[in-house]
């Protein structure tokens, strides 16, 4: 089969391929030929033509092996409008006399070989505008050593780590830069940089590469736009299975994501506390020893993520109420995993967390995986929180048996007093009624006694 094919392609190739259906017109030393070569023009060689220009190739290969051959004197070369073209068989060679070449609207063709050119001794000129190249090798440009002037404006240029960022590590002042005179109109056409110019890319892919810390790897997944146009980079920095117990100290400046996962961190401290670690929005901590996390609360960046994963870690609580209030207010947050550790389940954490679990479902994403720990319970072991029975976890000789806390304390010490309190009240009340009630009854009875005193002494007036 793929001799077949490579016999299809050589055949393909053959100048003499398209003789019968080929036009060309000739003008002095300059030749036009559309749709192929007619067989006049490659019976032999034309010393005589200078300038050469191909339209619309109906092949989908090339030789400009044979071109050059047949055009000796060549001094420049047009291949125009050749959408069907995919390939190039063989290469210019060194006693080529072509001070320019142009290759423009060549719509199936991703990249032109650096060996294409490289040995040209008086190429002056490659104009590669207009095509729908993505990729271009540095030897293409620094090969010719008369080389003065590239043009790749125009075209779908791929600006990710397998593209074109090879240029990202050439100076300013560099061979490369210096010959391509549209460096600085160049965009980048890959689906996560679209759009982006390419120059302002390669600075912040090199920006990556010097600041990325050892031993992890860094790449730049993507790039946005402000609203005044400056291009800021998505940057992910992964560690992860490095054997690392501390986080790395530095990240590259605008670091988006971390991934340290499987490695052998016991605490957070140093991620929180770390000032470059503020603008961090996905922390992925999977797989570690980490027993505890009471630095998030209170800490800025745990009101302003977006990821947190803390799956397989050794945690047994968290403090509910901080993730509470940071999930609440954070607009950012998009999801956190908690799962696969070994939950502390008892009356105490258990009816908070779950609460915790059932509020937030949408954002704590792994909940089937959030579990109590094997344990002789069977009534608890290993069974998912959010849905455990809480009478199964509080339940102790039949009654359910709820947490006294501090709180719960001084309410008890408080309602006391409030209740003795209210007693004195009620019997220094009752004391003031009692002695105010025996002063009205002997004031009644003095009342009574003057009345039966004027009456006696009424009845007792003569006549």
């Amino acid at each position: 089969m793929q001799r077949r094919r490579n016999e299809i392609i050589s055949r393909d190739c053959s100048l003499y391929e398209f003789t019968k259906t080929a036009n060309c017109v000739s003008n002095h030393n300059r030749l036009f030929c559309k749709g192929g070569f007619t067989s006049e023009w490659v019976n032999a060689a034309k010393y005589e033509i200078t300038h050469l220009k191909v339209l619309e190739w109906p092949g989908p290969c090339l030789d400009v092996a044979r071109l050059q051959h047949h055009f000796p004197a060549l001094r420049a070369l047009e291949i125009v409008n050749c959408s069907l073209l995919t390939k190039f068989k063989g290469r210019f060679e060194d006693s080529s006399k072509i001070e320019k070449i142009g290759l423009h609207g060549l719509n199936s063709l991703w990249e032109v070989p650096a060996d294409l050119v490289s040995r040209m001794s008086e190429l002056r000129e490659l104009d590669l505008r207009g095509n729908e190249l993505r990729h271009i090798r540095g030897a293409m440009i620094t090969g010719p050593p008369l080389l003065q002037r590239v043009h790749l404006s125009n075209n779908k240029w791929d600006c990710s780590d397998s593209g074109l960022d090879w240029l990202a590590i050439e100076q300013d002042n560099s061979t490369v830069k210096t010959r391509i005179v549209d460096y600085y109109q160049l965009i980048c056409n890959q689906r996560l940089y679209k759009g982006k110019p390419l120059h302002k890319v390669m600075d912040i892919i090199k920006m990556v590469r010097q600041t990325c810390p050892e031993p992890c790897a860094c790449a730049m997944t993507h790039v946005v736009s402000d609203l005044e146009g400056a291009v800021i980079p998505m940057i992910t920095v992964d560690c992860s299975n490095r054997h690392l117990e501390v986080p790395p100290a530095t990240l590259p400046p605008g670091t988006t994501t971390l991934r340290l996962e499987n490695n052998k961190i016991n605490t957070i401290r140093m991620i929180i506390q770390n000032p470059q670690y503020k603008k961090l929005a996905d922390l992925y901590l999977d797989n570690n020893s980490i027993s505890a996390v009471k630095e998030l609360e209170g800490s800025e960046w745990f009101g302003t993520f977006r990821v947190l994963s803390l799956r397989g870690n050794l945690l047994k609580q968290i403090p509910v109420y901080a993730f509470d209030k940071a999930i609440q207010v954070n607009n950012n947050i998009m999801h956190v995993m908690l799962g696969h550790n070994p939950w502390r389940c008892d009356c105490h954490f258990i009816p908070r967390f779950q609460a915790l679990l059932l509020k937030y479902k949408r954002v704590i994403r792994d909940q089937h995986d959030i579990k109590c720990p094997k344990s002789d319970d069977k009534t608890i072991s290993h069974v998912q929180i959010s849905t455990i029975s809480l009478g199964h976890v509080c339940s102790k000789g039949g009654q359910v048996e709820m947490p006294i806390s501090y709180i719960n304390i001084v309410n008890l010490i408080l309602m006391a007093l409030i209740m003795l309190i209210l007693g004195y009240i009620r019997k220094f009340g009752y004391v003031r009624g009692s002695s105010a009630s025996r002063m009205v009854n002997e004031n009644e009875r003095e009342r009574e006694r003057a009345s039966v005193m004027h009456v006696i002494q009424y009845t007792e007036r003569p006549g």
